[in-house]
């Protein structure tokens, strides 16, 4: 490695020539070009330059290691503008992972519209309600709606979603009264995950209030759930527009809604976003700031740098 580095400094010598100006552009001393030139020629065991006191000249040898020289440089030159032309111009492929509900009732209008703006770049989109492993199976980034614990990912909140209590009409119909959350022992429920014992927390201005329900039966798709609830099924936890979506019923027993939920995206790092996923993450700020129907808080961001 040393050697492919005094070699490029050597083409750069060659193309100057001379070591002061050759010096002069890469910000060093003459004195220090000098030297590597020198310890490349003992290492190598040949002379690469021809030295007087007011010229220089590449030997044979060490025109055509200039010209590798050269090559190389190049080469780090176009990967150095490889770099500089992905943080200005979006491109390549934007890998993510969202939730099933969010993928199919919020997302396609943020994601069409970040299509149109930026069409050098591939989408995957993969929808599937589970946590992924962002490092290891190549994700981008991660939409989540949870409450998310400190760790070395990049979390940026965007906002908060409240899921609903909802259920059909034909079941409120012939069910007894709703009057507290504490009442849902007596109902019958859909769930909403894979759980088969579930805790729902509700909360009243600064009260809160956890019960635990054995759901009839439980999906890990939200649409699904939403049908059966339609159908008469019981009581569901679900996304708003998921609910409406069906024609559910909402319900606030005594005034407690169910705790709200952060709208993130996590990133495998903090530190270095691609701007692929900066713009999109910026994106989906725009879309939660213009949809407060749907987004109960909304995170203030400053478009990162």
């Amino acid at each position: 490695m040393q050697d492919l580095v005094d070699i490029v400094v050597l083409a750069r010598v060659i193309d100057r020539g001379s070591f002061a100006r050759a010096a002069g552009d890469l910000g060093v001393p003459p004195s220090t070009l000098s030297r590597r030139i020198a310890a490349l020629e003992r290492r190598l065991g040949v002379r690469v330059l021809e030295r007087t006191t007011r010229s220089l000249r590449p030997t044979e040898i060490g025109e055509m290691l200039a010209d590798r020289g050269r090559r190389a440089r190049a080469e780090l030159e176009a990967a150095h503008q490889l770099v500089a032309d992905h943080q200005v111009t979006p491109r390549g492929v934007l890998r993510i992972s969202v939730p099933t509900p969010t993928a199919t009732d919020l997302l396609g209008p943020p994601i069409s519209e970040y299509l149109r703006r930026y069409p050098e770049v591939k989408l995957e989109v993969v929808a599937e309600d589970r946590v992924v492993d962002l490092v290891n199976e190549g994700f981008d980034a991660s939409i989540r709606l949870a409450a998310l614990p400190d760790s070395s990912l990049g979390t940026i909140r965007l906002g908060s979603i409240r899921p609903v209590l909802a259920a059909g009409q034909p079941y409120l119909d012939r069910a007894p009264a709703l009057r507290t959350p504490n009442d849902l022992h007596q109902h019958a429920i859909v769930g909403f995950g894979s759980k088969r014992k579930q805790t729902w927390t509700f909360v009243r201005g600064h009260t809160a209030t956890e019960i635990q329900v054995t759901p009839r039966a439980v999906s890990n798709n939200a649409s699904l759930v939403a049908q059966l609830c339609a159908g008469g099924a019981g009581f569901g936890l679900l996304p708003r527009f998921t609910a409406l979506a069906a024609g559910l019923v909402i319900v606030e027993p005594g005034g407690f809604r169910p705790q709200a939920h952060d709208f993130a995206v996590v990133t495998p790092s903090a530190r270095a976003i691609p701007t692929k996923v900066r713009v999109f993450i910026d994106l989906l700020h725009g879309f939660v700031l213009a949809h407060p129907d749907v987004f109960e808080t909304v995170v203030p961001r400053k478009r990162a740098a």
